[in-house]
């Protein structure tokens, strides 16, 4: 990696059940359909050599994700991270139904656009989830392996491309970015999102800044 110092693959997890439509029974343990396990596995073939390390969340999906890399490279350590998914619904309107059913509680909260709000018990503001990921991006900038497999989640990834690529945006331009991306950037499953830290700054990958949609950031100026 000539002039890099650090290079972070972040991989959003392979197709879940709730992907797929079924309901969903909590935030923690849904996990992979048969598809999710044979894109995970063909993730890890695209892994050019062993990391540094491995860091997934608590969530099942991610591990189950990340175990076919873990199994190419057993001597890589892993860690799991709170870089789960963005609660931004709480257990009554997110149990027992399916993404399709959430769509419009989601609607009305990205319409909202108050990042202090919290829609009940089992869920977090965006500001807690964005608070979140800029921690974890502080300790990826500090540690010392010079390559790092992050497995996350689609909100999470998107805010760490928003937080990337315009590190100066206010609380709320960035909510109303991440409720935008959700209609025009949709990030597949087991995508890879690279990050690359040179003089001391981590920043998008220079082809997946290119790849990002520039409708996205027309929202600012809507």
């Amino acid at each position: 990696m000539p002039d890099t110092e650090k290079e972070i693959w972040f991989i959003r997890h392979g197709e879940s059940t709730t992907n797929a439509g079924e309901i969903s029974k909590d935030k923690f343990s849904t996990q992979l359909t048969a598809l999710g396990h044979e894109q995970a596995e063909a993730v890890s073939e695209k892994i050019p050599r062993a990391p540094g390390l491995i860091i997934v969340t608590p969530y099942i999906r991610t591990q189950q994700t990340a175990a076919p890399l873990q199994r190419r490279f057993p001597q890589t350590p892993h860690e799991i991270w709170d870089l789960q998914e963005f609660s931004a619904l709480g257990d009554a309107n997110y149990i027992n139904r399916t993404w399709t059913e959430r769509i419009p509680v989601m609607q009305d909260f990205w319409e909202q656009g108050n990042p202090d709000f919290v829609d009940g018990a089992g869920a977090e503001s965006f500001s807690a989830m964005t608070g979140r990921v800029r921690t974890a991006l502080e300790k990826l900038q500090q540690r010392d392996e010079s390559f790092i497999v992050v497995f996350s989640h689609g909100y999470i990834i998107q805010t760490v491309r928003l937080m990337l690529s315009h590190p100066d945006l206010q609380e709320k331009e960035l909510m109303r970015l991440l409720a935008h991306s959700t209609r025009t950037s949709h990030i597949d499953n087991c995508a890879i999102t690279r990050a690359v830290k040179r003089a001391e700054t981590l920043r998008l990958h220079a082809e997946d800044l290119k790849n990002m949609d520039e409708g996205l950031f027309s929202a600012l100026t809507d």
